[in-house]
Parts: C-alpha cells; structure tokens; sequence
C-alpha cells in the first residue's frame, strides 16, 4: 500500500495571520506535519511556506492561485493534487491546524486500512481515503459507506486550530506537558 501524505496550506488565513507559520514550542505548524510525515508533500501556494517545507525536507506541490481563496474547499486542492501526482493506494490529508497528530495515530489509521480494507478512515483531525474515493464525490462525506470506519485518537492530539484562542490554547498545552509530543523532537 502506498501513501500519499498530503498537506495542504495555504498563505492567506485571516483570522491568525501566518497561522501555518504559527510557533509551538519552538516548531511551526508546517513543522509538526513534516516531523509526522516526512515524506510528505506540501501544496501551496505561498513562497513562505514553501520555503519552510523545504527546510523540513517536503517535496513542494505549487498550488493554483484559485485554490487558495477564503472558501476553496479541500476536496478541490486533494483534487488538483491527485491530477499532478503520481497515482497512490490511498491519501493521508494532513492538517497543518491540527498540529499534535502524532505519527502513530496517522500509522494505526493506516493498519487500520489495510484490516478493514477500508475505503474512507476518519478521526476528528484525521482524514485517510482511497485514491478514487473523491473522484465520485463533492466531499470527504459524501454517500458514506459500510467500508468506513472512525479511529479513535488521543483528545489531546484532536486540537484543531482556527482561531487566536485555539493557537494560545495549543501553546499552553505544549508548554505544561498536556500533549505528548516526544514524535516531533
């Protein structure tokens, strides 16, 4: 089974300027997703954040300006993803928002794949689907099926982070030891 370990950011969020630049204990946003999945491929379409990726070893996937807008739905940059990559088994979206998913929760989803012969395995900030899963629908949700399962995760891994609150609350948590992050060092 081959993977393709996808994160998707873009340059323009609003509400925390430069969120997926954003510092938790010393990592960026980027950081925490390549030090997960280091064989990961970044779509932007952003110069800062690629040459972040870059730092962490990402392969980089430019992003087209029209899908890096305010309401650009994720499925269309998976979308676009998938036409200019090589073909994978199955798509691990990964979240730069949700920065404590460790590697073990992305891998128990992935066993979990293959026992089930699963087609869609979602957590709360986890997201793993079949290559042609989307090909068919608009969203992730669309038409679900008997072939997709829920992974449990760690509460402490499942922050997910959208605005200023949930950024200080990420950092607080990293810095009083609520959220195992011994995978990122």
């Amino acid at each position: 089974m081959t993977i393709l370990n996808l994160i998707v950011a873009r340059g323009g969020s609003k509400r925390i300027p430069k969120k997926n630049l954003q510092m938790i204990n010393g990592l960026s946003l980027i950081g925490y997703k390549a030090k997960a999945s280091p064989k990961a491929v970044l779509s932007t379409e952003d110069s800062r954040l690629m040459q972040e990726g870059r730092f962490y070893g990402l392969e980089i996937l430019i992003r087209p300006e029209a899908l890096a807008q305010d309401h650009t739905p994720t499925e269309l940059v998976v979308k676009s993803a998938m036409e200019n990559l090589p073909r994978h088994t199955a798509i691990m979206l990964l979240e730069p928002s949700s920065p404590f998913v460790s590697s073990k929760t992305y891998e128990a989803a992935i066993e979990m794949m293959i026992e089930k012969d699963a087609d869609f395995i979602f957590g709360h900030v986890l997201y793993l689907f079949k290559w042609d899963w989307l090909k068919t629908r608009q969203d992730l949700y669309d038409n679900l099926t008997d072939k997709c399962y829920y992974v449990d995760m760690p509460t402490s891994e499942a922050v997910d982070i959208d605005t200023p609150h949930d950024l200080e609350h990420a950092r607080w948590l990293a810095a009083n030891g609520y959220v195992d992050l011994s995978w990122a060092k």
